[in-house]
């Protein structure tokens, strides 16, 4: 047994505790910031402000009452006049408490939205619906905090701290600086053989460092540069050797993302989760679905219905002498034997489930599932995980023999709500900690990327990347102009656009029920480019309106309804991409002052999410109190690409 000296030891534990301290200290203040948030946005509003901020749908009528292929029930509601469900409401996912007109919430246990269209939103319940929800009735539908989430982070802390010996105290020591990653043995990517043959050399020196590595290997992922193509040929060289890999993301729609890539990569990935967070078209991959939609299962119902059957006689006849005593002892052994064969069927599809699936795909919290009570994953695979907090990421890695780690630190860092929390360290991720402290064998840089025109690129790549990055030939010069359906003209054949608002006295205001910024005239200027392009025939779905505030994404979404068209804040779209991205950055004002547009990380985010054209709008006045926006404004009039909009509005 190789012990460590008494001092190493100590150490260790001082650096242990110091360091979890800090992290519990941290996500203390992050969990009292929410429940604040909570109670000033939603507990001490009226019911009409609550609505009007999106944050509850009032007086809702019960249009349907269905279930789910899973087995959850449904109810959707809507407004009895049948207008539409606002669209900055509720998403997919979000926790919701039902409450009646004129009553306090109905003692039920939340629910999750199903689904959401113009007129409707369908959520799923777990339980059965009671009388007391009548087709009368009107209904309120409001947030519902969780706690769960920060019970399980609370707890990976308190395991991982602790922890004495094994895997788990190895990583807490890596990332600690206190011990360092295994070298393993050389394979040589000549002697790999690939299953996707497509994959360009540095995403191929990704895969065969993941492969190599013992214990972590960091794939670094710049927009565009195909992460998620490395990470699923890891994955698939991984089942092959025999291995069970838990592939992870902080956000349902990460997980989503992953599990479309793994089935269409021909896996048998199975997702954790409520069905409810999960996209439609993927549920029929879900643990729910499966269970419910096994063969055996309609021998499970049969037999339940069997039991409620024998349950009614035996109630009907309990203190009546119409059954004899050996009918009544048969009806006895009928219902014990039928609750032993559904347990042992229940248990025996479970697990016939689980053996079927070489892959398991959930969100960070997932892993504490009790499926892997006993089944430590061979392979962690966590997509994102630069957005994910330390804590949160402990919760996966309490149950990894190895880890692979994906993101982008220049792109947004998790979401953290307290200040206090943010300054003190809790937005800074395990990735980011790992990166510098890593050997070069142990990480890898993706260059080549395959989603913007080479000018778009050009900026992103050399204010975060070293300049590394390399557009790929089929993107590298292609524009609006090239689509088929698209007229060519100057706005189409344009792929980069800064649009100057200086001097026009477009003055950010702010919203008085939100306190985020908006920019009126700015919004008129996006409507106007919208009404451009699509007149150039450019297809509303293939264009995307973002900006970095949420009053702003409201007020252009009042003034620009166009069926197909997104409009989301910066936050919100990241991830994601569009043939066309308008940026409305909204700052302006006498002062200087930027808000949370000092991460420029967000600017990376919003500027990369075009593929063809890009148009960025902003006061270079006020932008220019930053430096990397004084060079952002020189890279546009060095390639052409600046533009007053006194021109535009003349």
């Amino acid at each position: 047994m190789n012990v460590l000296p008494a001092a190493e030891r100590s150490e260790i534990t001082v650096a242990s505790d110091n360091h979890f301290q800090h992290l519990k200290n941290l996500l203390r203040l992050e969990e009292a910031e929410e429940i604040s948030q909570f109670r000033k946005e939603f507990l001490n509003l009226t019911p009409e402000e609550r609505e009007k901020r999106g944050k509850a749908l009032l007086r809702l009528k019960i249009l349907e009452s269905h279930y789910s292929p899973g087995g959850h029930h449904l109810l959707t509601f809507g407004y009895a006049d049948g207008r539409p469900i606002p669209i900055y409401s509720f998403d997919t996912g979000d926790v919701l408490q039902l409450a009646r007109e004129g009553d306090d919430f109905l003692k039920l246990p939340p629910g999750t939205v199903y689904e959401k269209s113009k007129e409707s939103i369908t959520v799923a319940f777990d339980w059965t619906r009671p009388e007391a929800l009548d087709q009368e009735a009107l209904y309120h539908l409001m947030p519902s905090p969780s706690k769960g989430t920060y019970r399980k982070m609370f707890d990976a802390l308190k395991e991982v701290s602790e922890a004495k010996h094994g895997r788990l105290a190895f990583f807490r020591d890596l990332t600690l600086g206190l011990k360092k990653a295994a070298e393993g043995d050389p394979v040589g990517i000549e002697k790999i053989s690939f299953l996707n043959a497509h994959l360009n050399p540095w995403q191929k020196e990704a895969v065969r460092k993941a492969l190599e590595a013992p214990d972590v290997s960091l794939v670094h992922g710049p927009p565009g540069t195909g992460k998620t193509t490395a990470l699923i040929e890891i994955i698939r060289q991984a089942v092959a050797r025999g291995e069970f890999v838990f592939a992870t993301a902080p956000s349902n729609t990460a997980c989503d993302h992953l599990l479309e890539c793994l089935v269409g990569a021909g896996l048998a990935a199975l997702r954790l989760g409520h069905p409810a967070r999960i996209m439609e078209h993927l549920r029929d991959h879900t643990l729910d679905f499966k269970l419910m939609g096994h063969p055996d299962t309609k021998r499970v119902e049969e037999m339940e219905f069997d039991l409620e059957r024998c349950f009614l006689i035996q109630e009907r006849h309990k203190n009546r002498r119409s059954l004899s005593w050996e009918e009544k002892e048969d009806l006895r052994e009928r219902i014990k034997y039928l609750k032993v064969e559904i347990r042992a069927l229940e248990h025996s599809i479970f697990e016939r489930v689980l053996a079927e699936a070489t892959v398991m795909v959930g969100t960070l919290t997932s892993a504490k599932d009790f499926i892997f009570e006993k089944k430590p994953f061979d392979l962690l695979v966590m997509d994102e995980a630069t957005q994910a907090t330390e804590p949160s990421s402990w919760i996966p890695l309490m149950r990894a023999r190895k880890v692979v780690f994906a993101g982008d630190h220049f792109q947004l860092p998790p979401t953290v709500l307290s200040k206090e929390a943010e300054a003190g360290g809790l937005g800074i991720t395990l990735f980011e900690r790992l990166y510098p402290a890593l050997d070069e064998k142990f990480k890898t840089l993706l260059k080549t990327q395959y989603r913007m025109h080479e000018k778009i690129m050009n900026f992103s790549s050399k204010k975060f990347y070293g300049g590394q990055l390399i557009a790929d030939e089929s993107v590298r010069l292609h524009s609006l102009a090239d689509l088929t359906h698209v007229k060519r003209a100057p706005e189409t054949e344009e792929v980069f656009l800064y649009l100057d608002t200086a001097g026009r006295g477009f003055e950010e205001m702010l919203e008085p029920s939100s306190e985020s910024r908006y920019n009126p005239e700015e919004a008129n200027l996006v409507v106007e480019i919208l009404k451009r392009l699509l007149e150039l025939n450019v297809r509303p779905e293939e264009i995307a309106v973002i900006s970095p505030y949420s009053a702003q994404v409201r007020l252009i979404s009042s003034k620009a309804v166009y069926p197909g068209l997104e409009i989301d804040s910066v936050d919100g779209f990241q991830g994601r991409e569009k043939e066309v991205v308008i940026l409305s950055l909204v700052r302006s004002n006498v002062e200087g002052e930027m808000g949370f547009l000092t991460d420029v990380r967000r600017m990376n985010v919003a500027m990369t999410r075009a593929k063809r054209k890009l148009v960025v709008i902003g006061d270079s006045a006020t932008l220019s109190s930053i430096g990397f926006y004084r060079d952002f404004i020189q890279y546009a009039e060095s390639i052409g690409a600046y533009r007053s909009s006194w021109e535009m509005l003349a």
